[in-house]
């Protein structure tokens, strides 16, 4: 199994696989490309259709096809997807069930160039409020791959958060991904477990492995089912954890943090952290490593602030 290194590109090229072996399924797109997209437009003309930049009406030509028993597939910026046509998704496809894959990328500040319009903080949270929606947020190529071949060809509308450019790796090809997270160095010895997912996970997990010691070991959970969220087996993985800590790139406000940290603290002891980010308007333009650092999430910071709230 050969899979792209480019996030979007795992992504598409196994929607590519998908398409090879399914004649019903459609893609559209709101004027919005990949490499890996290209080649799905040339190979497969007739199912592929590029309605402009007009989210809304994307939304409702793919409702329509979806009725008449196609399996669609949307790819548009996270925002201009969410946000733009949020009234069309809750009605068309999430009232009514359809199986529409929601394809987005533009998680957190990956479009750091392009100002606080692209910057996608809320989108998940407003997703997650939206009835039979489904939510996966890629961490790294693998598990994006997974996303395209295993889960997008389930019935129902879903939402992938795909991220873009090459990651490294989290999981490897042999990883069972029927959990909706990936779980790591946690056993009874471990103190303490940070939670992330998407883009987050990748510093995340280096701090978890970093910080990590013989009298005090951190384990790490990748959560890419961001919704539904198997509570119950988490439940389990963090019983007997001390300290839990989620970190995320998005805002605090409806944020993964608050949904776990409601289900998981119920019991006497546990200590909870919670890292993402302020709910300001910020207009600064930069690479992601600067607005990462200007919002504290970047590697040093994430450091710092684990390793204060753990006193090692």
């Amino acid at each position: 199994m050969q899979i792209e290194k480019d996030i979007r590109d795992s992504f598409f090229s196994g929607i590519y696989k998908v398409m090879k072996e399914d004649n019903n399924s459609v893609i559209l797109t709101a004027d919005h490309g990949a490499f890996y997209l290209t080649k799905i437009s040339q190979d497969f003309p007739d199912r592929y259709i590029n309605v402009g930049i007009s989210e809304q009406n994307m939304v409702n030509v793919a409702s329509g096809l979806a009725l008449n028993g196609k399996s669609v597939y949307i790819y548009s910026i996270n925002n201009f997807m969410i946000l733009r046509a949020l009234e069309q998704i809750n009605i068309n496809l999430c009232a009514m069930n359809l199986n529409v894959n929601i394809v987005g990328t533009g998680a957190g500040f990956t479009y750091s160039t392009d100002g606080f319009t692209h910057h996608g903080l809320q989108d998940m949270a407003i997703a997650m409020r939206l009835p039979n929606m489904q939510i996966y947020n890629s961490s790294d190529r693998i598990n994006t791959y997974h996303m395209a071949t295993e889960i997008s060809i389930k019935p129902g509308p879903k939402y992938f958060r795909i991220e873009k450019g090459v990651l490294d790796d989290i999981y490897n090809t042999e990883f069972e991904f029927n959990d909706g997270f990936g779980a790591f160095n946690i056993d009874q010895n471990t103190k303490s477990v940070i939670i992330s997912s998407g883009y987050m996970s990748q510093n995340s997990k280096k701090v978890a492995e970093l910080l990590s010691s013989k009298d005090h070991k951190i384990g790490f959970i990748d959560i890419f089912r961001v919704k539904p969220i198997d509570f119950s087996l988490l439940n389990k993985l963090v019983n007997k954890i001390k300290n839990i800590i989620l970190v995320e790139e998005n805002f605090y406000s409806g944020s993964l943090g608050e949904l776990i940290s409601s289900k998981l603290l119920n019991k006497k002891g546990t200590r909870f952290l919670h890292i993402a980010v302020d709910e300001d308007i910020d207009f600064y333009y930069g690479n992601r490593d600067q607005l990462l650092k200007r919002n504290n999430l970047d590697f040093d910071s994430l450091n710092q602030k684990i390793s204060v709230f753990l006193d090692i």
